[in-house]
């Protein structure tokens, strides 16, 4: 006899999308979060350094080394221009922004780029920081990123997790990858987009990813 395999740990709404069915972003387009924080969702620009440089402050050494697989202190120049090198065709990035007390903030990002060997193909990576972890953030955009790389031509995300990255293996399980041993405590997954894209097609998400990206396109 077969053994049952175990699902992994549903969502806040279950295993479907993050959204819960029929709801809609308030009248500033904001959604919200499983605990009601408001969020706003666009894609990042080359402009956005800043974003990112604040971001990374707070983040702890151990974000910081799940993110990146080793130890890394601060953003270097080389890393930064990477970072912010996004363009309109290979190399995405949406920011998902909060307002704070001292102005809005990035809470988090996801970032897909195009593989140079397989362009129906793109390495993924989430990161939120500490402050906005627990809270549904990473899945929610993790599903920004399936829904705006899939309208580019990308059928598939690659990528890496370090294996005792419970909370991450747990929100790519629930976008529908798989994972298979890298080595020295590295797991590859892989997630295929066009079931989680046509999952996600009733819900709100799909309209106000298209609708962000042409008030980027527009310079609005």
């Amino acid at each position: 006899m077969t053994p049952r395999r175990r699902r992994p740990p549903a969502g806040p709404w279950g295993d479907g999308p993050l959204l819960p069915p029929g709801w809609r972003p308030d009248p500033a387009r904001r959604l919200r979060l499983a605990d009601g924080t408001p969020v706003s969702l666009r894609p990042f620009r080359p402009g956005d350094g800043g974003l990112l440089v604040a971001g990374f402050a707070r983040m702890s050494p151990q974000s910081r080394y799940r993110r990146f697989l080793t130890p890394v202190p601060r953003l270097t120049d080389s890393m930064l221009a990477f970072l912010t090198s996004v363009d309109d065709a290979d190399h995405h990035a949406w920011g998902a922004m909060v307002d704070e007390p001292d102005g809005e903030f990035g809470a988090g990002v996801v970032r897909w780029v195009r593989s140079k060997a397989d362009p129906t193909v793109a390495d993924m990576a989430v990161t939120v920081i500490d402050d906005y972890q627990g809270r549904g953030l990473g899945g929610l955009l993790l599903d920004v990123a399936v829904l705006d790389a899939s309208t580019f031509g990308v059928d598939r995300f690659e990528g890496t997790v370090l294996s005792e990255n419970i909370a991450s293996r747990r929100m790519l399980a629930r976008g529908g990858a798989t994972f298979r041993p890298d080595g020295a405590g590295v797991l590859a997954f892989t997630l295929p987009l066009h079931s989680r894209v046509e999952f996600l097609r009733a819900g709100p998400l799909p309209g106000l990813v298209a609708s962000a990206r042409r008030r980027i396109d527009l310079g609005v």
